[in-house]
């Protein structure tokens, strides 16, 4: 009897496993985040495995697969969806049986001729029926298909933080350089027309004009070197690092021309059916489903059985026990009318998603295609400033022409390429926002993968 008892008491610690403790330390943990750079193993690392070279210039692909490695919402989606990978395996674990043991000592034995004590055990086991198991295991994988969606999505929304940041910062320093050479042009014209009225070539009206446009040049040149220092630290955020640890030396221009608008019905399409707000949708939907099914089969009651053994006062028996709930109270009824609430909800998101997408898609498609036309008529008024302002300066040192005909072409050339700038980053605005709504990489050509959920979720269905 002694032991049976110590095997009864030490049989449920057999499985047990320890977990050592991991407590956070704030200031280690900030001085991680400050000390992190673009030359960080891991970061390595995640470049090789996404198949791209770790050195050379700093490509978008390149500052995306640094700011999904950096970002803290890529680890907070990842670490949920190897949460629910972990679930599903649970799940579809079988219910563990349970033991009891209830032991009574009569300490007032009148008779004196009877054992004092009074054991009964039992083992009890229990059979899911309607297939609760499965559906449960099945609802458990939809919902860690639905957090690797939810992934893909991150993913995606860093990659646009990423570009819009990446161009913004390249509109910047454009800007940046038609400021300062605008500026110096009208300082130096500042300069002339000030030597011009000592010798009485001008008049003071045409100096106040130099001095105002001077100041305003100025202003402009001030607010673009504000605008520069933001965009950068605006792409430092996006890629999740500190300032000091971006390499602005080292990124890649933009490129120089942008596709033609095509957006053909095949593109439309897939957008429509395998864009990740809709795939995360459909995802959600199959819960919803798998959640209703499970309301359904909990109608059937499980099942509990388990055989018995008593001793009582001497006397040996063997018991078999068999139980399962009865619907007294209340059936599923209620339950599954809420599963079915939650599918036509979910439905209506899917049907939701699908509708905004298509809005999105068709607008975008028609600002890109009235920004690119815009755009593709600059280069003729550029070149036309350029040969302008050319003449102006080849009459200026043959003595034709004087400094305020040199200037006020420099200027008109300077203006023309700030429109054209403006142009292009409209156009570049808009094929961004076509992006978001086909939530595929258009401009520039992307090398990286598409973010789908792993093969790990496609095995646990196949098992």
């Amino acid at each position: 009897m002694r032991k049976l008892l110590l095997t009864l008491a030490v049989l449920p610690l057999a499985g047990c496993i320890a977990a050592a403790p991991a407590p956070l330390d704030p200031k280690a943990s900030l001085d991680a985040l400050s000390a992190r750079g673009l030359d960080d193993p891991k970061l390595s690392d995640a470049l090789a495995r996404a198949g791209l070279a770790a050195d050379g210039s700093w490509t978008l692909d390149r500052l995306t697969v640094a700011a999904w490695t950096f970002r803290p919402e890529v680890a907070l989606v990842r670490a949920e969806a190897a949460q629910s990978l972990a679930a599903a395996r649970a799940a579809g674990e079988i219910p563990n049986p349970t033991f009891s043991f209830d032991p009574s000592y009569l300490y007032d034995n009148a008779g004196g001729s009877l054992s004092p004590w009074t054991v009964a055990a039992s083992l009890g086991f229990t059979i899911e029926t309607g297939g609760k198991r499965g559906i449960r295991e099945a609802q458990a994988l939809a919902e860690a298909t639905s957090r690797q969606w939810q992934v893909s999505e991150t993913l995606w929304k860093v990659r646009q933080d990423v570009r819009r940041a990446w161009t913004a910062r390249a509109f910047a320093r454009r800007a940046l350089d038609l400021a300062e050479r605008e500026a110096a042009l009208r300082q130096s014209f500042s300069a002339w027309v000030e030597t011009a009225l000592r010798f009485g070539a001008v008049a003071q009206p045409e100096r106040l004009a130099a001095i105002t446009a001077l100041s305003q040049a100025q202003s402009a040149l001030r607010t673009a070197r504000g605008n520069a220092a933001a965009a950068d630290a605006a792409l430092a955020a996006a890629l999740g690092v500190t300032l000091a640890h971006v390499p602005f030396d080292r990124l890649e221009p933009l490129p120089e021309a942008l596709p033609e608008p095509a957006m053909d019905t095949a593109l439309r399409i897939e957008a429509l059916t395998n864009r990740l707000g809709i795939r995360h949708a459909l995802a959600d939907y199959d819960v919803a489903e798998e959640a209703l099914r499970l309301a359904v089969a909990r109608q059937y009651p499980d099942i509990s059985f388990g055989p018995g053994y008593t001793y009582d006062k001497g006397d040996r028996g063997v018991t078999l026990t068999l139980g399962f709930t009865l619907p007294v109270f209340h059936g599923e009824r209620a339950a599954i009318d809420e599963a079915l609430a939650a599918r036509a909800k979910a439905a209506a998101q899917f049907a939701a998603e699908q509708t905004q997408a298509l809005g999105e898609i068709e607008s975008a498609a028609g600002r890109y295609a009235a920004d690119y036309a815009a755009w593709s008529e600059t280069p003729a008024a550029v070149d036309a400033g350029a040969r302008a302002a050319a003449a102006a300066e080849a009459r200026l040192q043959s003595g034709a022409g004087d400094r305020s005909e040199q200037v006020t072409a420099a200027l008109a050339q300077v203006a023309a390429e700030r429109a054209a700038l403006e142009s292009l980053r409209a156009a570049v605005e808009a094929i961004g926002a076509l992006e978001d709504g086909v939530q595929k990489p258009l401009w520039p050509a992307s090398a990286l993968a598409p973010a789908r959920p792993d093969d790990r979720i496609k095995d646990m269905r196949t098992r």
